[in-house]
Parts: C-alpha cells; structure tokens; sequence
C-alpha cells in the first residue's frame, strides 16, 4: 500500500511543474494571456491544496477509522470556479451567467467540504446539497452552450463525465461508504485532478 502522504507530496510536485509550465506558456502566446493567468491560479492553489494534505495539517477520522482529507474541498471552491468561469467565457456567456455558474461551482465544493467534514449520517444532506448545485451548474453550461462551436460541446461533456467521477470517489471513499482504502482514493482524486486541471488548461489554452 501506498502512504498518502506520498500521493500527497508527488501531487504538489506535479502541480508546481504545471505552474511554471504555464507561467513559460503565457510568456510564449500573448494572445491567450487570459487563459494562461487562470491555468496558472489553478496550479497554484492546487500546490497549497496538496501540500495541506501531505502535511496533514487538517484532518478527521471517519467511522471505519480511515483518514479524511476535507481541506481539498475548501481549494476546490477556488480552483473549480476558475475553470467553471473559463468555460462560461469560452462559451460567451452573459456576465449574470457567468456569475452564476461561479457560485454554483463554489456552493457545490463548499458543500462537498460540509459532507467532509461530517462524520456522522448528516453529512447525506450536504451531499445531496452538493450533487444538485452541481446538477445546476451543468445544466446553465449545457443549455447556453447548445448553439456553439462543436468544440465548446466537446468541453461541456468532458467536464460532465471527468468531473462526475468526483462525486463517485466521494461516495466509495470513507468520506461515503467506505469502500475504498484512503491511499487509493488520495490516487483517485491525484488522476483526476491531472485530467481535470493539467490535461483540460493545456486542450483549452492552446484551443482558444
């Protein structure tokens, strides 16, 4: 088994390669400079995120004993707003869609931070608060986004499928059910969050 504080240390490795990685990007196309800044706010909130879990600054223990690591919800709030909020822009959204498309992202992480941080049977309610803000962001982003470009649907289902793993990790992990090992759910969240952050700001940036 893999200790998850490894997971934990390799994710901030990876995530301040990115960093810099977009920082070299932003230098060399000027013309995607708003893209690049958001990419590079992601990463860096993405290291903090990381480097919180791997020194286990705050943490609780579930019901089976297994440790939960409720703080990636809180960096969340900041890191998927942004990307939510890319989408909104790249979609030509209004500047009141945009807004909420925004919120909704933040309460739908804020409450995954609730549903965390609960470790008795309350934590369902906020689940379930979470999964419909979630449900509401994608349906603002897939219904304003019907008569785009093929690309910009090619996104919204990315997003629908990648980030509806989340939630899927939550619900196998001890923060839900308790299925799965923390070692293997910190490994979970890491691929995902390398698909979801890395591989979508690159696709993104170098598409528009």
């Amino acid at each position: 088994m893999i200790e998850e504080s490894l997971v934990f240390w390799s994710g901030a490795l990876i995530f301040i390669a990115s960093f810099l990685i977009f920082i070299i990007l932003e230098n060399r196309n000027n013309s995607r400079k708003e893209m690049f800044s958001s990419h590079i706010f992601v990463s860096f909130i993405t290291v903090i995120s990381y480097l919180v879990m791997a020194l286990a600054l705050s943490t609780v223990n579930a019901e089976n004993g297994q440790p939960i690591y409720w703080t990636r919800w809180l960096f969340y709030v900041g890191s998927c707003s942004i990307l939510t909020l890319d989408i909104a822009t790249i979609s030509k959204k209004s500047n009141s869609k945009k807004a909420e498309v925004a919120l909704l992202t933040a309460l739908t992480m804020f409450c995954g931070f609730l549903a965390s941080v609960i470790i008795t049977s309350d934590r369902w309610w906020f689940f379930g608060l979470s999964t419909m803000a979630y449900i509401l962001m994608l349906f603002t982003l897939f219904k304003s986004s019907r008569n785009n470009a093929t690309n910009i649907s090619t996104i919204m289902w990315f997003v629908m499928i990648t980030w509806s793993l989340f939630p899927v990790v939550w619900v196998l992990a001890p923060t839900g059910f308790g299925i799965l090992e923390a070692d293997i759910v910190a490994i979970s969240y890491l691929v995902l969050d390398l698909i979801t952050k890395i591989g979508f700001g690159i696709y993104i940036t170098m598409k528009h």
